[in-house]
């Protein structure tokens, strides 16, 4: 037998899992980071360790 609670939870769960399967099947996700994202992360990341290096030698 189920409560109010668990009722509302199992809606509550549907509904997320509609909203994500709506937005897996777009073939942009909104958010997503890029190749180019990771590539600026990964320059800005190398950037500052031989910055913070060189500034501490």
């Amino acid at each position: 037998m189920q409560t109010t609670m668990d009722r509302e939870r199992e809606q509550d769960l549907e509904l997320r899992l509609r909203a994500y399967e709506r937005l897996a099947d777009q073939p942009y996700w909104p958010g997503a980071m890029t190749a180019l994202d990771y590539c600026l992360a990964l320059a800005l990341t190398v950037a500052l360790v031989i910055g913070f290096y060189i500034w501490g030698v």
